[in-house]
């Protein structure tokens, strides 16, 4: 069972921090350079964020299942190991944060503007996002 959990939760934190990256290095970009229809960027910003809601609840479920089934509260605070799970969370908590707020730039101004507009607002948002993500996956290396 551990690995079945172990293998959801790496998919899920695989999709959701190559999505970001993905609309932050080429969706917003394209957008921008008005090579994506205001159409278009709805469509894959409403998909993105289908993934990133389904995501964050998996990960919420599946890592506390991971981290209840092999740390305790004690190790999670005193080993290297488990610093670095408590350091994912955090970094977990802060990419789902971020994500919500460069989601709402980009659908709110794509209701009164155009794609490029929508995608400048959105953009400073979606690169904190994929600096979070990167750290998030040098974690997940490490650990």
């Amino acid at each position: 069972m551990l690995d079945i959990v172990m293998t959801i939760h790496t998919v899920f934190a695989a999709l959701w921090t190559g999505g970001t990256l993905v609309v932050a290095g080429a969706v917003i970009p394209a957008a921008r350079s008005e090579s994506l229809s205001r159409d278009g960027l709805t469509f894959i910003a409403r998909r993105f964020w289908y993934l990133t809601v389904a995501s964050t609840l998996l990960l919420l479920f599946s890592g506390g299942h991971l981290a209840g089934t092999i740390y305790t509260a004690e190790t999670l605070q005193t080993m290297g190991r488990g610093n670095l799970v408590l350091a994912m969370v955090g970094l977990w908590l802060v990419l789902a944060i971020v994500l919500f707020f460069g989601y709402r730039q980009l659908t709110n101004s794509l209701s009164e503007k155009s794609a490029v507009a929508a995608a400048t607002k959105a953009r400073p948002w979606f690169l904190g996002a994929s600096a979070v993500s990167i750290a998030l996956l040098v974690v997940a290396g490490v650990l």
